[in-house]
């Protein structure tokens, strides 16, 4: 029986193709609200201005934000984790001498280390731009719970080789993009905490997503499952593989674990 399910957002709630989440999402998890907690686990800061309304939009039981730099239970914060000061001073000057596009959002501004990329990497996303840009070097010395790499494979590669105390998990094999943490974080270790607060065994949890920072959740669930439009390794770690999220692929996740 599942009495947790961890669920990515982004092309795993959302589709950004439709930017919608589907009506048959939707009412999935509203079939299964009550019936076992729903966490929601992603690399996004969901307390901040930009992610808040998503997460009044989806009312889980337990959030996993971050990728697990902090996790909250019934509205309370369990425990909070921030990037070492002198490492994320370290890796954003690393950005800037390499061109790679390094950054983050604080207090509802998106800093980044590279404009002219973070420009064509958003297109004509009119939501994106409307906050503006300002350079990531401001953002030594403020405590941020992760980074993100708006760049390629290869970049995300070069951060985790030459940050052995840092990890950037990417979220696309074609795009790239990764998100940039602590070595020990990941999903995994909010649904560790979140099974222990809630005394549910972790034989009895699930976890669905589409990325490989969802891949060590994945794994670590009685059933791991990933989104049809998942990345290859993760469809290679789950237990099963549903449809992409267009085609109802979150629904068919609910119904293969006996939850509708």
């Amino acid at each position: 029986m599942i009495r947790m399910i961890c669920l990515d957002y982004d092309n795993t709630i959302y589709d950004h193709k439709q930017k919608k989440i589907p009506d048959s999402a939707r009412q999935a998890l509203e079939a299964i609200r009550g019936r076992c907690k729903i966490v929601l686990a992603s690399g996004r800061f969901f307390n901040d201005s930009w992610n808040r309304p998503l997460m009044e939009e989806i009312r889980p039981d337990g959030v996993i934000h971050a990728n697990g730099a902090l996790i909250e239970a019934d509205g309370k914060e369990l425990e909070e984790t921030w990037i070492d000061p002198d490492l994320q001073r370290q890796v954003i000057e690393f950005a800037y001498e390499n061109d790679l596009c390094l950054g983050g959002l604080y207090q509802g501004v998106w800093y980044t280390s590279n404009r002219r990329k973070q420009i064509g990497r958003w297109g004509g996303n009119e939501t994106l731009h409307a906050g503006g840009m300002r350079d990531a070097r401001e953002l030594i010395g403020i405590p941020m719970h992760g980074l993100y790499l708006d760049d390629s494979v290869e970049a995300a590669r070069r951060i985790a080789e030459n940050f052995p105390l840092l990890r950037a998990p990417i979220m696309d094999e074609e795009r790239g993009g990764a998100d940039v943490l602590p070595v020990f974080l990941s999903k995994a270790y909010g649904l560790q905490k979140l099974a222990e607060h809630w005394d549910i065994p972790v034989e009895e949890t699930a976890a669905v997503g589409d990325s490989m920072n969802d891949y060590e959740m994945v794994r670590e669930a009685g059933c791991g499952i990933a989104m049809g439009n998942a990345v290859s390794m993760l469809k290679e770690a789950a237990d099963y593989v549903t449809a992409d999220i267009g085609e109802d692929g979150l629904k068919k996740a609910f119904e293969y674990l006996g939850l509708l």
